[in-house]
Formats: C-alpha cells, sequence, structure tokens
C-alpha cells in the first residue's frame, strides 16, 4: 500500500468531520457571551503543560496530552521514574533488567518509536535531555518523589524540539523548594530478590532563595540477562544464571533565586552512580555495566504581560564501561578478557520567547544549540585475539523554529501552525573495526532538514473538543548508529557511515470529552509513514550492521477513560493498538521488532487520607515481535500491581508506611530473547516527613 493514497483518505477525512464540525458549531459559538466559559473545576484542563513549547491548559493544545499528577504518582507502584509511565495510554515501557535498571536496557516507545531511545525526546523542566551517543536518558537519577508531574506528548515534535522527538515528548516536571519552615523526607524500602533503596531529601526557602537536595542509594539482585529456563555448568552441574548485583547512588542539587515576581533563576545538578557486577555466579569481578555521569543546568525564566521568556545552558559527562568475557564451552572456563571504556560530554543552550501581538495571535520562537563528543578508545573481547572495535566521533547540532497560535471565537477554536530548521554537523569520527582494519577517519558531513507541523482544536462546547494535526519528523543518526562497535553476548555490532536521517510524516485525529467533573474520556486515531527506518541488520553468523531499512507505516488507536467517584474512588482504563509495518525491503508486510502491538491497563485507587490509599492495577501487554522474520514472538502477557499505604500522624510530622507488590501472580514476563524480568517483587516502606 502507497504512503500518498491512506494519507489523502485518512486527511479527506478529517478535513471533511473537522470542517463539518465547524460549520455545525459556527451559529452556537456566535451566540455565546463575548468571553470564553470558565473550565469546570478539578478538570485536567485547568493543569498547564508545554506542548506549544510554553505554558497552556490541556484543552488549548491540539496535541494528544497525558498528564500524570502528583497524586497519581503517589498511588502508583514506581520504584524508578520510568515505571510511572508504565501505564499511561500510548506508552509502552521496558524495564528488561529488573528493578533499579540502567537508561541502557531501559525503553519507551510512543506509538511504534522508540526502541531506540532517541525516537523519543525527554525533558526535565523543560530542557532537553537526551545523551548525543544514543539519546538516552537516564530514569534512575530522578527519584519518584522529587516529581510533580510529567506531562507526555504524543506524536512528533520535531518541529519545535528538533531530531530526537518522533514519536513525541516526555515532560518531567520536579518540585521546587516552596517551604519557608523547611521540608524533610527520609524514607527506605527493602524487599524480596534483596532489594533496598534509602533516601534523604530536603528543600527550604529563605527569602528570594530557594535550596532542594535529595541523594539515594539502592540495590537489587533482581537483574536477569539469561531467561530462567537456561542454566550454564560449573563442574558438571547446572548453575543459576539469571541474577546480577545492581546498585546505584544519585544525588541531586537544585538552588533557585527570585530576581523579582516575574522572574528568577534556577540551578539544577545532578550526579548518579550505576553498576551491574557478577556473572554465572563464579565471576562475581565480572562487570556487565558501569556508568558514572555528572550533570548541571541552568535556567532563567521570566513572565511578562502577554508572554514569557526561557533561557538555559546544560553541560553533562558521562563515564560508562564493560567487561568482555571468553564464550567457549564449558561455560566454567570463561573469563574475563578485557574491557570497554567510553566518554561522553554533551553541552547545550537556547533561548525560547513566546509574545502575544494581538488579533488572537501567539508568536513562539527559539534558537538552540548542542555539541556532543563520544569516544571509546577500547574494546577487546579476548575472542579468539580479536578487537571488537573502537569508535568516536563529534556531533553539532544548531536549529530555530517559529510557532504561531491563532484564536478564534474568543479561544474555541486554535489554529497551531509552525516550522523548524535543524542543521547537523558531524566530524572526527573514527572506527576500527578488526585488528585487520587500520583507522578509519570519517568525512565531515552535514544534515539539514525543514520540518513542519500544524493542529487545529475545537471546543464546540465547555465539555467537548475536537482537534487533529498533521506532523513531519527529522532524526539524525546517532554518534553509535553511524560510528559504534560494541558486543553484547555473542554478538556483534557495528555502525554505518553510510546512514540515511530517518523521516517520518504523521495525521492525527482525536477527541476529548469530559461529560461531567470526574469522567474524561480521549480517543486518538494517527497514522505515520517512516522513511530510511534504522535498525540492525543480520549480515553474518552473530554479527549485525545499522542500515536504513526502508518504509515502515505505522496505524494505530490510542482510548483513555479516567473516573473518579464516591470522593475517595479512581479508576482508568487506558488502551493502544499500534501496528508498525514494513512497506519496502527484505522483510515486507512484517512487524518491527521490539514493539508490542497492543497495551492495555485497567486500574481502580482508593485514596482517603483519614484512613488509607490503595491501587490495583491490571497491564496487558500483547505480541512483541523479536526478530525481522518475526518468527520470535514475545510477549502476551498480564502484570497486576498493587500498592497500600498509610499516613499517621504525629506531633509535628508524619510517618508513612507502605506495602508495593509488582507482578502480583509471579507472571513470566519476556521481552526479548535475552531478558527475562525476575518476577514477583514485594517491598515494604517506611518514610518519615517533618
Amino acid at each position: 500500500m502507497s504512503w500518498n493514497a491512506p494519507f489523502a483518505a485518512l486527511g479527506l477525512t478529517l478535513g471533511l468531520t473537522f470542517g463539518l464540525t465547524v460549520c455545525l458549531a459556527l451559529p452556537a459559538l456566535a451566540e455565546e457571551p463575548a468571553q470564553k466559559q470558565a473550565p469546570k473545576s478539578g478538570r485536567l484542563d485547568e493543569v498547564l503543560v508545554t506542548a506549544t513549547s510554553h505554558e497552556s491548559r490541556v484543552d488549548a493544545v491540539p496535541n494528544a496530552v497525558t498528564v500524570i499528577t502528583r497524586e497519581q504518582i503517589d498511588q502508583m507502584v514506581a520504584p524508578t521514574t520510568i515505571d510511572i509511565l508504565k501505564n499511561a495510554a500510548g506508552v509502552e515501557v521496558y524495564n528488561a533488567r529488573g528493578p533499579l535498571s540502567s537508561s541502557t536496557y531501559n525503553r519507551v516507545i510512543m506509538r511504534g518509536q522508540g526502541s531506540n531511545p532517541a525516537r523519543i525526546l525527554v525533558m526535565l523542566n523543560g530542557i532537553p535531555q537526551a545523551g548525543g551517543q544514543n539519546g538516552d536518558f537516564e530514569w534512575s537519577f530522578i527519584n519518584p518523589r522529587d516529581v510533580e508531574r510529567i506531562e507526555i506528548v504524543r506524536g512528533p515534535g520535531s518541529a519545535l524540539y528538533g531530531s530526537q522527538a518522533m514519536g513525541g515528548v516526555i515532560n518531567i516536571i520536579t518540585r521546587k523548594p516552596t517551604e519557608a519552615d523547611g521540608k524533610t523526607v527520609l524514607e527506605t524500602k527493602y524487599g524480596s530478590l534483596d532489594t533496598m533503596s534509602a533516601s534523604a531529601s530536603h528543600s527550604r526557602k529563605e527569602g528570594d532563595w530557594g535550596f532542594y537536595g535529595s541523594a539515594t542509594v539502592g540495590g537489587t539482585d533482581g537483574y536477569q540477562v539469561v531467561p530462567g529456563d537456561q542454566v550454564v555448568y560449573r563442574s558438571g552441574k547446572a548453575t543459576n544464571s539469571g541474577k546480577l548485583r545492581s546498585t546505584n547512588d544519585w544525588g541531586r542539587g537544585v538552588v533557585t533565586y527570585d530576581i523579582d515576581k516575574t522572574s528568577g533563576l534556577t540551578l539544577n545538578m545532578m550526579h548518579g552512580h550505576f553498576l551491574n557486577q557478577g556473572m554465572y555466579n563464579f565471576m562475581h569481578e565480572f562487570t556487565a555495566f558501569e556508568m558514572a555521569k555528572k550533570q548541571a543546568d541552568l535556567s532563567y525564566a521570566k513572565k511578562f504581560t502577554g508572554g514569557e521568556v526561557l533561557a538555559y545552558a546544560s553541560a553533562a559527562y558521562q563515564y560508562s564501561t564493560y567487561d568482555g568475557s571468553s564464550s567457549s564451552a564449558p561455560y566454567n572456563n570463561m573469563a574475563k578478557t578485557g574491557e570497554s571504556s567510553a566518554y561522553q560530554r554533551d553541552y547545550q543552550g537556547g533561548l525560547k520567547a513566546t509574545m502575544d501581538v494581538g488579533l488572537g495571535n501567539t508568536l513562539s520562537a527559539g534558537l538552540d544549540l548542542k555539541r556532543t563528543s563520544y569516544d571509546r578508545r577500547y574494546d577487546n573481547y579476548g575472542m579468539a585475539g580479536s578487537n571488537y572495535g573502537s569508535a568516536g566521533g563529534d556531533a553539532q547540532v544548531w536549529g530555530a523554529f517559529l510557532q504561531d497560535e491563532l484564536n478564534l471565537f474568543d479561544g474555541r477554536l486554535l489554529i497551531t501552525p509552525g516550522v523548524r530548521y535543524e542543521n547537523t554537523s558531524l566530524f572526527n569520527g573514527y572506527a576500527e573495526q578488526l585488528p585487520t582494519v587500520t583507522r578509519r577517519e570519517m568525512a565531515r558531513s552535514l544534515l539539514r532538514s525543514f520540518t513542519g507541523r500544524v493542529g487545529a482544536r475545537l471546543n464546540v462546547v465547555d465539555w467537548l473538543s475536537f482537534r487533529s494535526a498533521f506532523g513531519e519528523a527529522f532524526r539524525a543518526p546517532t554518534l553509535n548508529e553511524l560510528y559504534g562497535a560494541s558486543r553484547i553476548g555473542t554478538s556483534t555490532y557495528y555502525g554505518n557511515t553510510d546512514l540515511k536521517p530517518e523521516r517520518l510524516r504523521s495525521i492525527e485525529g482525536g477527541v476529548d470529552i469530559t461529560p461531567l467533573d470526574d469522567l474524561r474520556i480521549s480517543l486518538t486515531v494517527y497514522r505515520n509513514h517512516a522513511v530510511d527506518y534504522i535498525d540492525n541488520v543480520l549480515v553474518a553468523a552473530g554479527t549485525y550492521n545499522k542500515k536504513n531499512i526502508g518504509t515502515v507505516d505505522t496505524g494505530g488507536f490510542e482510548g483513555e477513560i479516567s473516573y473518579t467517584f464516591l470522593e475517595h474512588w479512581r479508576s482508568f482504563l487506558n488502551h493502544q493498538q499500534c501496528d508498525p509495518k514494513l512497506m519496502t525491503g527484505t522483510y515486507v508486510g512484517q512487524r518491527i521488532t521490539g514493539t508490542p502491538t497492543m497495551t492495555t491497563s485497567i486500574g481502580l485507587a482508593f485514596s482517603d487520607p483519614k484512613l488509607f490509599n490503595a491501587s490495583v492495577v491490571n497491564r496487558r501487554v500483547g505480541r512483541i515481535y523479536n526478530n525481522s522474520a518475526n518468527s520470535q514472538v514475545y510477549g502476551n502477557y498480564d502484570v497486576v500491581d498493587a500498592k497500600l499505604s498509610k499516613a499517621f500522624a504525629l506531633e509535628a510530622s508524619k510517618l508513612e508506611l507502605s506495602l508495593e507488590v509488582s507482578n502480583l501472580f509471579d507472571v513470566r514476563v519476556r521481552e526479548t530473547s535475552g531478558t527475562q524480568a525476575p518476577g514477583s517483587l514485594y517491598t515494604a516502606g517506611v518514610a518519615w516527613i517533618f
């Protein structure tokens, strides 16, 4: 099926539907008073979001948006921040190496995009966080208690945010210091699989200055590399090969200064360390993966009548390493054969401004610049004397965007056209793949792209809205995709300097219905068309190269229903159907690897400060294809999570007790050929707040 035919049909259908809706609604809009009705109290449209690069209400953006609030986070089973996303509509989270796992193994997938982390842009308080090497974000460095809310914007965001926003944008908003008399939280948790964590945080406001600091240490044996039905042998006896010890520690400090009532500075500093160690029970010194990262973000925000300005600068340094091992049988003869060290530096800055220019127009414009340097100097695995490769390179990206928000009929009709230009420069690239291949220097190259987006939202009445959008996306290959060389298990993966950038076009339509203050329904249909899609391709036994595999079409549906009833009860149902197919190439008609074809989450929560909080959620994951031929199929499982917590008020403080269960019924969860989730995890926690 060609791209033009289905898109033309879908576009015509959406256009006619939207046009008919406008025609039917215009008389009603004309009869309304000369001001927009105030939104109903308690509705999500009172929450401010950054879907349009500046603060707007949910009911004033044309995007498919989900906002996860602090109250909802308190009711979740979420050992790390990435777990907050796992039940959101249109989002699938892989935590394939168990609780507290690193970003190297974590993945967020939205609308069939995201098995590569570089297709989903993560921001922290509006500042992009994706690393230039792989595009990943270290989720474990943000304690879930630090999060005020998370905003999820589904669909291509390249017209605003550039290359790494093909599938969507996730913006993590953290808590700010507001307590004049100070607030301290001490918390510890312990559970099965020898899983433990201890954290402390303090927040205080002193005049114009604010201070916030937090620190966490944790560890677990719930790290599983080889599925539980596989064993290795030592001295002729079967040995459990499933467990390694994962540990992490991190700290975060925030300093704010209010210049005046309308402007201020924020300095955010983070440090984290992650370690997976031990292998096959007789190689305890083996480092499966280790990473340390330091980062500092400085931002300035100014609000004025009819507009706002945000400027930011960020610097990050990351070191990672992992050991190699021989793979000759018997397994008890395996030995550490070398280590692979990598260094990554990211520097970025940006400036964006929004201004009401009259006649219902609000203009937004911005400029940003990013520089990344990556070096993996040594990568010796000792396999038959082969050096599997060293690699590195630099990337520099600058971009500029312009967007207009046109409000008609007192804000009932919103139209948002936008465009972005981006320039990516790749240089200093080098690669060594085998001892017989000398070091190759890569020629400097430039990648340029214009991407556009136009969206529309019609608030027919206060409880009914229609929205539609057309967007383009562009993604330059990451440094690892271009120059990388690595070995995972018995497979070797190489980059490809001839990769073309991925490009995507998307169209969507949706409706938001809020017939009651406490009932919200959101439905969205979409279709994506991606060309020059990048994936691993098997070129020889155990050897993979990155290649542009062809055209991928994705059609899907997303639905959200949430209902709060009897004052203390909240229920929700989220469902997505996604069907990403290869339309060209060797595997035409096959599904893309690593993307679930369906996910459904249904949950019920009870919250009463005088009694207790409780929640139970069932998450259903459909088929996951693990290879290009679709002959390996995983997924098809249901996982139930439950949480019970109780707060006790003391004289000048509060004590919170909690019990959390992940995978209540110990279901076998298999997401890839090389990993299996560790099963049920029971965790008890106590927090003292004063």
